[in-house]
């Protein structure tokens, strides 16, 4: 069984919402049948997973919604959706102040159930913007709790499922027409959630703030017995009829997953991950590897699943290899798209967390781990310095952005400078502080004192123009050549050749052919 917390608005997180998952569930060709009960109902909600919707309409076997009818909770237009979209629809309208209240998606299907439980309404703000909760349970239809649960669920809810419940009825246009005439249902715009901030805020600024005496609470002691601890789970009776019939339907399984993921190739067709959607095929898969281990394969499946090039090894790094290709393929994706791609946890490229990834690459790299992937992901043009924090980096970047802006602004550079790297100088190499001097005085004309006042390099352009043209020596007019021929200048110019931010300091000195030449000999110009 598969058990997750669903969480949003809390943080600002749009990545694990109940609507994404409604959306993923409708595409998902392994359900087939769905019923979703919510008390207030807006179109602003379906709005934003209809395209879906309207694929498991096409898809599944039956979709059916039961919705809560209260004063201006649910809106006209959601309701004459529904109708125009012949989704079934039962709506519950009381004339008590009870109401009905459940927020639960339940997807059904030919290996799996799925159930979302929690806070979320069917509208824009309860499925992707509201600070909500919600938990996703997910089994197998072999699962016995499972079984056990859609079992209680369907007894408790047994009136409302087969529609004999006394205030529930069938959505149809005079039902709507009923309900809008009686001021139950209107317009979207005039909806219980819109509601006036302002004075929201006069009555909040009247609250008492109380705060709990913790001694009053009482001593807590845990429903959990410490020495309770789940029992391992044993292998089965290979020898046994059930086990044996259970073995023939995953096998027939394990062959569907193969075609599935034949795209991938064999190494990974014939792996199956712990999240795969069918979780009793990924228990069989691991059960025949322990077999295997262990010397107790029947010798007949172990036979049918070498022919299938089952994977007995650990297949971790084979699904990791996987996942990081999948990663780079986004990547060059992002970059050829012009995305400003950033190593940080909150950039995200069409759903894909590429940033979290390649935080996680930089710290695996600080550990001298992933380093042939870091090599993958520069080579794809991705610059793991652009935002990197290191001084060194940000000294670096701190030049780069000083040549290349035409007309800088020196107060910004100058705050720049002071915020980022005075109090780091001892960390960046003295090349790089060098740079730092010169870029400042060709920028602006002034001296720029570190630490310990340093001098701006001398400017030896016109020194190494004469060797290019008039020096007997350079018989072939190049601009690099041996130390015999350039004397002390030589490691003056190496500089410029190995730094493109020293070529920078100097490049505004040549005419267009000689960087044309320079270029040739492998200057960064």
């Amino acid at each position: 069984m598969k058990i997750e917390f669903l969480g949003h608005g809390l943080h600002n997180s749009a990545i694990n919402t109940v609507g994404d998952w409604l959306c993923s569930t409708f595409k998902d060709k392994d359900y087939s049948s769905f019923i979703g009960f919510s008390a207030f109902t807006k179109m602003s909600g379906i709005n934003r997973i209809r395209e879906e919707l309207m694929i498991a309409k096409q898809n599944y076997k039956r979709l059916k919604f039961v919705l809560g009818i209260v004063e201006r909770g649910t809106s006209k237009e959601a309701l004459q959706f529904l109708i125009d979209s012949e989704i079934e629809t039962w709506v519950y309208c009381a004339d008590n102040k009870i109401m009905f209240h459940p927020k639960i998606y339940y997807f059904s299907g030919k290996h799996n159930s799925r159930f979302i439980l929690g806070s979320s309404n069917l509208t824009g703000a309860g499925l992707f913007d509201n600070i909500e909760a919600s938990t996703l349970f997910e089994f197998s239809n072999r699962d016995a709790t499972g079984n056990k649960f859609i079992r209680q669920f369907s007894n408790y809810f047994n009136s409302i499922l087969d529609g004999k419940h006394d205030d529930l009825q069938l959505l149809t246009s005079d039902v709507l027409q009923d309900l809008i005439d009686s001021g139950f249902v209107v317009d979207e715009n005039k909806t219980k959630d819109d509601f006036d901030y302002n004075k929201n805020k006069e009555l909040f600024s009247k609250r008492k703030k109380l705060k709990i005496d913790k001694d009053e609470i009482g001593n807590q002691t845990s429903i959990l017995n410490p020495h309770n601890h789940a029992s391992s789970h044993k292998l089965p009776d290979i020898e046994s009829k059930d086990y044996l019939n259970w073995w023939e339907e995953m096998f027939a399984l394990f062959l569907e997953h193969k075609n599935e993921f034949s795209d991938r190739g064999e190494r990974f067709s014939v792996t199956v991950s712990r999240d795969y959607k069918i979780y009793s095929l990924y228990r069989w898969y691991r059960i025949q590897k322990v077999l295997f281990k262990e010397n107790k394969l029947p010798e007949n499946h172990k036979k049918r699943l070498e022919n299938e090039k089952f994977y007995f090894k650990d297949a971790h790094k084979l699904w990791q290899e996987y996942l990081e290709e999948q990663k780079l393929e986004i990547l060059l994706e992002a970059l050829i798209a012009g995305e400003n791609v950033k190593a940080n946890h909150r950039y995200s490229f069409k759903g894909h967390r590429i940033g979290t990834w390649l935080v996680g690459v930089s710290q695996a790299n600080r550990k001298g781990k992933k380093l042939e992937l870091r090599k993958q992901i520069k080579d794809l043009g991705f610059d793991f310095t652009a935002t990197s924090r290191n001084p060194i980096d940000t000294a670096k970047r701190f030049v780069s952005d000083l040549l290349n802006s035409e007309n800088p602004d020196k107060a910004n550079f100058q705050n720049r400078f002071n915020s980022v790297i005075r109090e780091r100088l001892d960390e960046i190499p003295e090349d790089i502080q060098q740079d730092i001097v010169d870029s400042w005085f060709l920028q602006f004309d002034e001296e720029r004192p570190l630490g310990k006042i340093r001098e701006r390099q001398k400017d030896r352009t016109s020194e190494w123009k004469e060797f290019r043209y008039n020096n007997p020596d350079n018989t072939e007019g190049k601009w690099f050549g041996t130390f015999n021929q350039m004397g002390d200048l030589y490691s003056w110019v190496r500089q410029k050749r190995e730094t493109k931010s020293r070529m920078d300091l100097v490049k505004h000195h040549f005419s267009t052919k000689e960087k044309s030449e320079l270029r040739l000999e492998g200057f960064p110009i």
